[in-house]
């Protein structure tokens, strides 16, 4: 009698156990839908963007998205985006190697990856200025392009305006897009969308202080960039190293704002674990 009890404990264990497997799978599968819906809809915006964009110039938008289109072939020609994957890869690499040599939380390992970081940086610098003329190449070649392109439907009677309510409308289909992400992933975890969102909201008062003293440091991090730019007069070197020091000093405020904004994100997990299941 024992031993059947104890079997039948353990096939218990076993099937909730594959079931918890099975719920997981489910719920990510059913994220990862909701997050290709979302880029999707963000595509539609951007779209939807264009067009308003191309009709406020008064150009013909299939001639324009013909332009744009030329642009990212030129981009692509110059290497630009390989070349800055390359550097960020080498960072990746640099940094994993900074952790299989030290242990967590050594100054060592921060060290370590802070240099991986500054190099990375500066290799990203290297090929933004190595690839300046040819991006502004493409740029002329763009602004040629566009302005070759015939009429649209018409002129527009205030084009600034015309441009700025594209603006909005586009700002407003990102925000509804995101919203119905959020809801989407909250009915995939089956927690109360209400509940959570109140949870988000608590995030943001929580993040809100310590969003204000980074941005307050990064500013005075860049003060200091351009105040050392403004005294090397031009020289390369100089201005390399300035911007590197800008770089640190942005890691540093970056580190520093690290600790207070993980505790925000766990006290938003912990509030999101609290909810209830959303309703049927």
């Amino acid at each position: 009698m024992a031993r059947t009890t104890l079997r039948v404990s353990l096939v218990l264990a076993v099937t909730a156990t594959f079931a918890a497997q099975v719920w997981a799978g489910e719920v990510g599968q059913c994220v990862k839908t909701s997050a290709g819906e979302y880029k999707e809809c963000k595509g539609d915006c951007k779209e939807a963007y264009q067009t308003a964009k191309d009709a406020c110039s008064n150009k013909d938008h299939v001639c324009v998205e013909a332009c744009r289109e030329e642009r990212a072939e030129c981009r692509e020609a110059t290497g630009f985006d390989a070349a800055i994957d390359a550097c960020n890869d080498a960072k990746e690499a640099a940094i994993a190697n900074c952790k299989a040599i030290y242990g967590s939380g050594t100054p060592e390992r921060d060290t370590c990856i802070d240099n991986a970081q500054l190099v990375a940086f500066q290799c990203r610098d290297q090929v933004r200025e190595a690839s300046k003329d040819a991006l502004k190449a493409c740029r002329a070649a763009f602004r040629g392009c566009v302005s070759a392109c015939p009429p649209g439907a018409g002129p527009i009677d205030d084009p600034k305006l015309c441009r700025t309510e594209a603006k909005d409308a586009f700002k407003a289909c990102y925000a509804a897009c995101r919203e119905d992400f959020q809801i989407a992933k909250d009915a995939c975890r089956n927690r109360d969308h209400v509940c959570v969102e109140a949870c988000r909201s608590d995030r943001q008062l929580c993040k809100a202080p310590i969003q204000a003293t980074l941005d307050a440091a990064l500013a005075a991090c860049k003060a200091s960039k351009e105040a050392a730019i403004a005294l090397c007069n031009g020289d390369e070197a100089c201005i390399d190293q300035a911007q590197a020091v800008a770089f640190v000093c942005r890691d540093d405020a970056h580190e520093a704002a690290r600790p207070g904004l993980q505790a925000c994100r766990q006290a938003f997990k912990t509030c999101v674990q609290a909810c209830p299941p959303a309703a049927p």
